[in-house]
């Protein structure tokens, strides 16, 4: 089977069949490359009250069990970066002026991406079932940031002890570790 690539995803595929010793091209399939598709489960609410997931109604059952979990991993879209400059912004200068030479995206915590997704690790304060929200200690994203995943942080494989990291992460205080 030979296959070419279209624009946007679409691929000629040619079915070969065999007669004797010889082999032709039987018929043409176009198929359609899988899209990705991220839908967002809920938002980043931060009000004077606290900081909140507010999660869909169509997704609140996902939290059943939650409340057993001190602390949860949050996967958002950081959608003020998501434009085709910045998702095309593979370098950027490290934070607060440590090192003089631009680093990788995949090397630091730019909101500069090819994939504007941000993660932040917080403290599980309270459910609040009749509103449908998850009061939490703090969130770096913005009022209004698109959640796409929850998880609840497991010290057992989210932890890694004797750690390397850049000179410019050297030195930050641990959040939640002593």
């Amino acid at each position: 089977m030979d296959s070419m690539v279209l624009p946007r995803g679409r691929r000629i595929v040619a079915i070969y069949s065999r007669i004797n010793q010889y082999e032709f091209p039987t018929y043409l399939v176009e198929v359609t490359l899988l899209d990705y598709y991220i839908h967002p489960i809920g938002r980043v609410e931060k009000n004077d009250d606290g900081i909140y997931l507010v999660i869909d109604p169509e997704f609140w059952d996902a939290t059943v069990h939650v409340e057993l979990f001190s602390h949860l991993i949050v996967l958002w879209w950081i959608h003020e970066r998501d434009t085709k400059e910045d998702r095309s912004t593979l370098l950027s200068n490290p934070p607060r002026g440590k090192g003089k030479e631009p680093s990788g995206a995949f090397s630091c915590r730019t909101p500069l991406r090819p994939n504007p997704i941000g993660h932040t690790i917080v403290m599980l304060e309270s459910v609040e079932t009749e509103s449908k929200r998850l009061k939490i200690d703090h969130m770096d994203a913005k009022d209004g940031s698109p959640i796409i995943d929850i998880k609840p942080y497991l010290p057992s494989s989210d932890r890694v002890d004797d750690t390397k990291v850049a000179p410019w992460f050297e030195g930050l205080e641990p959040r939640y570790t002593k």
